[in-house]
């Protein structure tokens, strides 16, 4: 794209100077109507570029006045908050236990919250039979895509050689892999040890509640199921068991991820 600088002559009366500028408003205010209409419009039937971004729920928000759901959906727990939650939470545990755990949720959020930042996680496993799943199955060198050459167009070689994709794929395609240490039931397995040693009830249960979405998960390969585990995951680990906005913040340029709160946990509520 091309770019070219607006010049405006000089020898425009003051009159007509008005004129223009005022056309030019004009043309603004119209262009700048259009421009918002399109992006609506665009938000409803395209793919923008957050749409593998995690979709905040209200989910834990009770029937109640203007002014309490404001509050609920605006809350974030401060740091007494969370370390009162957190003590709570952890009574009865020993201290290398309550690291163990620690360990746990935060590599699991940071795994998570890596894949949809940087490679469009939730997109991928918006569509069922993405090859993304096999996390979810395998364990160990994966496979989770194919890469093709950037001169290759797919469409016509598929037309012209009448190949369905998957053809095309094992034909010009490479094998994209990874290496996977927890498929969903290692992950499963991980949460039960670590729930084996918790004595609070609402810990317990919130460590179910990721064993039985991770089921889900792997049974259904719904994309909104797995955005729901990385939500608990990502509360469970910034405002729980660390607190993001101080312990995280500092490490890292935008501290916008680490300081929001999606309300997953009852020790809140």
């Amino acid at each position: 794209m091309s770019n070219h600088k607006m010049q405006f002559p000089f020898h425009i009366s003051k009159s007509w100077l008005s004129v223009c500028i005022f056309i030019f408003l004009l043309a603004v205010c119209v262009g700048l109507a259009i421009h918002i209409t399109s992006k609506k419009e665009n938000a409803t039937c395209s793919n923008s570029d957050n749409s593998e971004l995690p979709i905040v729920s209200n989910e834990n928000i009770s029937e109640g006045s203007d002014s309490d759901i404001e509050y609920a959906e605006n809350y974030v727990p401060t740091e007494e908050d969370v370390l009162a939650a957190r003590q709570q939470a952890t009574e009865g545990m020993s201290q290398q236990q309550v690291e163990n755990l620690t360990e746990v949720i935060k590599a699991a959020n940071l795994w998570l919250e890596q894949k949809y930042m940087d490679e469009n996680l939730f997109e991928k496993l918006s569509d069922p039979n993405n090859l993304y799943w096999n996390y979810f199955h395998q364990t160990g060198e994966i496979q989770i895509g194919w890469a093709v050459d950037d001169s290759i167009d797919i469409d016509a070689v598929c037309e012209r050689e009448k190949l369905s994709l998957e053809e095309f794929y094992a034909k010009y395609g490479t094998p994209v892999v990874a290496t996977n240490l927890y498929d969903a039931d290692g992950f499963i397995d991980l949460l039960s040890e670590m729930k084996s040693f918790v004595q609070n009830e609402d810990l317990k249960s919130e460590l179910q509640y990721l064993m039985d979405q991770t089921e889900q998960a792997k049974e259904t390969h719904r994309m909104e199921i797995v955005n729901d585990i990385y939500k608990k995951l990502h509360d469970l680990d910034y405002f729980l068991l660390r607190y993001g906005p101080k312990d995280v913040a500092k490490y890292v340029k935008d501290d916008s991820t680490v300081s929001k709160y999606y309300g997953t946990l009852s020790f809140y509520q």
